[in-house]
Protein backbone atom coordinates (compact mmCIF):
# COMPACT_ATOMS: atom_id res chain seq x y z
CA UNK A 1 0.00 0.00 0.00
CA UNK A 2 1.19 3.17 -0.90
CA UNK A 3 1.15 5.99 1.71
CA UNK A 4 -0.69 9.11 1.37
CA UNK A 5 0.72 11.93 0.26
CA UNK A 6 -2.33 14.87 -0.31
CA UNK A 7 -5.43 14.82 1.96
CA UNK A 8 -7.82 16.81 0.40
CA UNK A 9 -11.31 17.55 1.86
CA UNK A 10 -14.56 18.72 0.13
CA UNK A 11 -17.37 20.78 1.16
CA UNK A 12 -20.85 21.13 -0.19
CA UNK A 13 -22.80 23.99 -0.40
CA UNK A 14 -26.40 23.92 -1.77
CA UNK A 15 -28.65 26.51 -3.98
CA UNK A 16 -32.09 26.03 -4.05
CA UNK A 17 -34.90 27.31 -6.77
CA UNK A 18 -38.32 26.96 -5.62
CA UNK A 19 -40.16 26.53 -9.06
CA UNK A 20 -43.13 27.37 -6.65
CA UNK A 21 -42.55 30.45 -6.18
CA UNK A 22 -41.49 31.17 -9.05
CA UNK A 23 -44.48 30.05 -10.83
CA UNK A 24 -43.09 27.85 -12.87
CA UNK A 25 -45.09 24.60 -13.95
CA UNK A 26 -42.89 21.51 -14.66
CA UNK A 27 -45.40 20.40 -17.06
CA UNK A 28 -44.47 23.20 -19.46
CA UNK A 29 -40.53 22.87 -18.70
CA UNK A 30 -38.48 21.47 -21.99
CA UNK A 31 -34.78 21.64 -20.41
CA UNK A 32 -32.37 22.71 -17.06
CA UNK A 33 -29.57 23.62 -16.95
CA UNK A 34 -27.77 25.68 -13.99
CA UNK A 35 -24.12 27.77 -14.76
CA UNK A 36 -22.43 30.47 -12.02
CA UNK A 37 -25.69 29.94 -10.29
CA UNK A 38 -27.96 30.85 -12.40
CA UNK A 39 -30.83 28.36 -13.63
CA UNK A 40 -31.86 28.58 -16.83
CA UNK A 41 -35.61 27.06 -17.98
CA UNK A 42 -36.22 26.12 -21.21
CA UNK A 43 -40.03 26.15 -21.75
CA UNK A 44 -42.05 24.42 -24.38
CA UNK A 45 -43.23 27.25 -26.15
CA UNK A 46 -39.32 28.72 -26.66
CA UNK A 47 -39.06 30.98 -23.80
CA UNK A 48 -36.08 31.08 -21.62
CA UNK A 49 -36.07 31.70 -17.93
CA UNK A 50 -32.84 32.87 -16.22
CA UNK A 51 -32.94 32.69 -12.13
CA UNK A 52 -30.00 34.39 -10.99
CA UNK A 53 -29.88 32.91 -7.23
CA UNK A 54 -26.03 34.41 -6.49
CA UNK A 55 -25.55 34.38 -2.53
CA UNK A 56 -22.47 34.83 -0.49
CA UNK A 57 -22.67 31.45 1.31
CA UNK A 58 -21.24 30.71 4.63
CA UNK A 59 -19.77 26.99 4.45
CA UNK A 60 -19.68 25.33 7.51
CA UNK A 61 -15.93 24.08 7.43
CA UNK A 62 -16.63 22.02 10.93
CA UNK A 63 -16.83 18.88 9.18
CA UNK A 64 -16.12 17.99 5.62
CA UNK A 65 -18.35 15.94 3.46
CA UNK A 66 -15.84 13.63 1.84
CA UNK A 67 -11.96 13.54 3.22
CA UNK A 68 -9.67 11.67 0.56
CA UNK A 69 -6.41 10.73 0.80
CA UNK A 70 -4.01 10.67 -2.07
CA UNK A 71 -0.42 9.25 -2.91
CA UNK A 72 2.11 10.90 -4.57
CA UNK A 73 0.79 10.25 -8.12
CA UNK A 74 -2.55 11.65 -6.71
CA UNK A 75 -3.59 8.10 -6.66
CA UNK A 76 -6.55 7.01 -4.30
CA UNK A 77 -5.28 5.17 -0.89
CA UNK A 78 -7.58 3.78 1.50
CA UNK A 79 -6.66 3.27 5.29
CA UNK A 80 -8.27 0.53 6.90
CA UNK A 81 -10.02 1.15 9.99
CA UNK A 82 -7.67 -0.27 12.39
CA UNK A 83 -4.75 2.15 10.37
CA UNK A 84 -6.99 5.02 11.52
CA UNK A 85 -7.30 3.86 14.99
CA UNK A 86 -3.20 2.59 15.53
CA UNK A 87 -2.41 6.22 14.42
CA UNK A 88 -4.74 7.51 16.72
CA UNK A 89 -3.24 5.41 19.49
CA UNK A 90 0.53 6.58 18.36
CA UNK A 91 -0.19 10.55 18.41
Amino acid sequence: MNKPRYIEAHYTQVLQYDLEDLDIDWDDVVDYSVKWTTLYIELKNGEVIEIDNYQECDTDWKWANKVQAYDEDFNEVELTEEELWLKKLII
